[in-house]
């Protein structure tokens, strides 16, 4: 009795909670300069992915054909300063009438993006990137050089300084492997980690989430250089919970129908829906001012920290 009343006590000093989040300023490093960096991003007439370290930035796959002018912050896929990997992969658009992948990218698919870097209010364009297109000279030339293609991909290299330094990738075991007996068992525990964090969502408090949330926000703060009062509110915002009080529904739906996907070079893992590329850990909410619902797709990317044998959220 004494024994297992010590290992609930040890337990309970070492879990996470809200208040932790809300007080993560205290481990945050601050800078003389701290830049931010945004990408702004448009697209046409074509699916993507666009990644930034080889972790999604960005992805789309939808009926509209294309993307508006979009404003991405970087910042969360960049750990150390240097040389960043920008890679941008095209797929066909989705048929407006079939809802289906069209089997070629065709003369209009393009993706283009600019990256701004803010430092003390100041926003100055640092690099400029298009996939290849020509413009059409009426005799039935220009548009995008490779229409009959599947599938264009292209990787560019940008130099971009950051204060901090992010280890946790550095420190973490390569997950992806060509044995397919552990691949197989390597996606059952991806599964029940899901479950679990599902299962936390349904059933758990808002603390039990903030316990496994933890290394996650603790990286992200330092990365976006969070002030006390974005720490509260992106907390409070961002992770949308059954029993907040500013919702009258929330749900998520059984995780089924995935694919697993590697990313960072086979260091993170996760589970995404065969029909949309999109998370696995999908649902929806109510607010109570708000008379349709939201649909939500909850992105979780899990890693393990080399020695360990535990999934960790990223």
């Amino acid at each position: 009795m004494i024994y297992l009343t010590a290992c609930a006590q040890e337990k309970n000093k070492t879990m996470k909670t809200t208040q932790d989040i809300y007080s993560l300023n205290k481990d945050i490093k601050k800078y003389p300069q701290e830049p931010m960096y945004k990408l702004i991003l448009t697209s046409s007439e074509c699916s993507f992915y666009l990644l930034v370290n080889d972790i999604p930035l960005y992805k789309f796959f939808g009926s509209s054909g294309g993307v508006g002018a979009t404003s991405l912050p970087m910042n969360w896929n960049i750990a150390n300063s240097g040389k960043q990997k920008i890679t941008v992969r095209m797929y066909p658009k989705y048929s407006s009438a079939s809802k289906e992948m069209e089997k070629t990218l065709g003369l209009n698919a393009g993706v283009k993006f600019s990256i701004e870097r803010e430092l003390k209010g100041e926003d100055e364009t640092v690099f400029e990137f298009k996939t290849p297109f020509k413009d059409f000279d009426g005799k039935g030339g220009g548009g995008f050089p490779y229409p009959n293609k599947p599938y264009y991909e292209e990787t560019v290299f940008v130099n971009l300084e950051v204060p901090y330094q992010i280890s946790v990738l550095d420190n973490a075991e390569k997950l992806y492997t060509d044995d397919t007996d552990k691949l197989k068992q390597l996606q059952q525990e991806v599964l029940s980690k899901y479950n679990q964090i599902r299962n936390i969502y349904l059933k758990g408090t808002k603390d039990d989430l903030a316990n496994v949330n933890y290394g996650k926000e603790k990286r992200i703060a330092q990365q976006m250089y969070y002030t006390p009062q974005e720490l509260k509110s992106g907390w409070d915002n961002d992770y949308q919970f059954r029993t907040d009080s500013n919702l009258e529904f929330f749900d998520l739906k059984p995780i089924e129908n995935f694919k697993m996907t590697f990313y960072a070079d086979g260091k993170l893992v996760c589970l995404e829906k065969i029909n949309n590329k999109k998370s696995a850990l999908w649902g929806g909410f109510k607010r109570k001012d708000k008379d349709i619902g939201t649909t939500t797709y909850i992105i979780m990317y899990l890693y393990r920290p080399k020695g360990s044998k535990t999934l960790e959220i990223y």
